[in-house]
């Protein structure tokens, strides 16, 4: 170890996991925090449902935890969204923020990769909601099931308050 090392910044700790009671046929809260149902949510794009069913939680964290058992599909560059998928296909995106591609990976540490398995409640990565809100954008951690047209049924479960690892969608998948 040379003179300098000492100095260089420590990588943050991966956060202790989260214990979900998990059925095949739900997603879980990846955060928690107050809900916001789909027509209210600060993005367009997500509130339209041309992404497929959402659902939008004010975060009270900074950690996300994965909704599902499943495989991480898409990672960004910028951290501020990932995608799995479960052995059902049911497909998950989790995009922290409106807006935080911008950010460039500024507050966010990610702990997964494309192609990892992971469990439900197992921490995909951590935000800071401060910094997210001081470079002027929503912190708003929205959950869509990306492939709502080829299920039998995404039902979103309306709650005003969220704990991570509660239910926030039932789904049914096609026969």
């Amino acid at each position: 170890m040379g003179f300098f090392d000492k100095f260089k910044k420590a990588e943050p700790a991966k956060p202790a996991p989260i214990t979900v009671e998990t059925v095949p046929t739900a997603v879980y809260a990846p955060v928690a925090g107050e809900g916001v149902e789909q027509a209210s949510l600060p993005d367009q794009v997500f509130a339209s449902g041309v992404m497929g069913k959402a659902y939008g939680i004010k975060p009270e964290g900074g950690v996300i935890y994965a909704p599902v058992a499943g495989t991480i599909t898409a990672t960004t560059d910028t951290l501020h969204a990932v995608g799995l998928s479960t052995d059902d296909d049911i497909e998950v995106l989790i995009h922290v923020g409106v807006d935080t591609v911008n950010m460039k990976g500024e507050g966010f540490t990610g702990f997964i990769e494309k192609g990892q398995r992971v469990v439900a409640g197992e921490p995909l990565m951590t935000f800071d909601s401060e910094k997210i809100k001081k470079a002027g954008y929503d912190d708003t951690v929205i959950v869509v099931i990306t492939n709502t047209d080829d299920l039998a049924k995404v039902e979103p479960i309306a709650a005003k308050h969220v704990d991570a690892g509660e239910k926030i969608f039932d789904v049914k998948v096609a026969d």
